[in-house]
């Protein structure tokens, strides 16, 4: 799967809000506004552009299959939204091949 192809699914799926969960936490994303907009289960609110998204994608597709949906494997990448990334990619994207 390529980035333009995981963004659009993204867009398409989250029209209505859904829940997914971190590691630690459950959160709700939806996508307006051509952002995905998270809501944390301590209500907090987070945008993420798509830009960001791109990055991490960047940088997952440099890592070894086995490390790209480990939380931790992002924590140089200073994004405070990389969590909520990663297990998006992870619910969208695990079952394909990145490219």
């Amino acid at each position: 799967m390529k980035f333009d192809e995981f963004w659009t699914l993204l867009a398409n799926e989250l029209r209505t809000p859904k829940q997914f969960s971190t590691q630690t936490k459950s959160f709700s994303a939806k996508h307006s506004g051509g952002r995905i907009i998270i809501s944390a289960s301590d209500d907090s609110l987070w945008t993420i552009d798509r830009s960001t998204m791109r990055q991490i994608w960047n940088k997952a597709l440099s890592m070894h299959e086995q490390m790209r949906f480990i939380h931790t494997s992002y924590a140089h990448e200073n994004i405070r939204t990389s969590s909520y990334i990663v297990s998006l990619m992870k619910n969208f994207v695990a079952e394909n091949k990145m490219e």
